[in-house]
């Protein structure tokens, strides 16, 4: 007998058991946040906080302001608690299949581009700390990257309730245009390093954004390409398991 997806909407895991099961979890402390009814509103809290997070390094990286920087370590914080407590909340409904496969990546995925953003705040702490300073065209470059990541981020949470094919083929697409634009930032940057434009400290700090967001960007396409799956497997036909 042909499996069954074993929800329509593949991030709506509510079940009669769920008032029991978030009381469980509440009790645990490394399980915190798992008060939503719905599995899909937990990653909706998760990607509010990556967003949040990506607005106020946008703002820490050009400022000095410790308050921020400290409000992005209280919303990392959530964020791996979040994933602990959905992956634990998605495993006790006993489900599988390739649409489970797929589903149960997301709060991994979400807390690792956490870490990257958590990378990010790093280097900010390091500019402010050691006074560095950054080239107006290097600048203006990590600004970008931080408004195409809020795009990215706001878009996935936007769609995440009732995914289309339009919409994430759309993502996919903005993803390569990131891709492309971190390519040529870094042959930019590089060029400037040879010509002794910008000091080592700056450069490697710089580099490691980079990277950070390079790495955000290889998570944000699994998971649009993880929903164009799922998306194909819930209009395909449904029986009974």
């Amino acid at each position: 007998m042909s499996e069954r997806p074993f929800y329509d909407n593949p991030f709506d895991v509510s079940s009669p058991h769920v008032d029991a099961e978030v009381r469980r979890l509440k009790e645990l402390n490394q399980r915190r946040g798992a008060e939503s009814s719905t599995f899909q509103e937990g990653l909706l809290k998760m990607l509010g906080s990556l967003i949040e997070m990506n607005g106020l390094l946008s703002m820490c990286f050009v400022t000095q302001d410790r308050s921020r920087m400290e409000r992005c370590e209280r919303l990392a914080k959530e964020v791996h608690e979040k994933e602990k407590a959905l992956t634990s909340y998605l495993l006790s409904k006993g489900v599988s299949g390739e649409m489970f496969e797929g589903v149960i990546r997301f709060p991994y995925r979400l807390e690792r581009i956490g870490d990257m953003l958590e990378t990010i705040l790093h280097c900010c702490r390091v500019k402010v700390d050691h006074d560095l300073h950054f080239s107006s065209t290097a600048d203006e470059e990590v600004r970008q990257l931080f408004l195409v990541l809020d795009v990215m981020l706001t878009n996935l949470r936007d769609v995440l309730p009732c995914p289309d094919r339009g919409s994430l083929e759309a993502m996919l697409n903005e993803g390569k245009r990131l891709s492309q634009m971190l390519g040529d930032f870094t042959s930019a940057h590089w060029d400037r390093l040879e010509k002794g434009e910008i000091p080592p400290e700056a450069s490697s700090i710089y580099r490691e954004i980079l990277d950070a967001v390079t790495w955000a960007n290889d998570y944000l396409e699994k998971m649009w390409t993880s929903l164009l799956t799922i998306n194909d497997l819930t209009q395909g036909p449904k029986t009974v398991m």
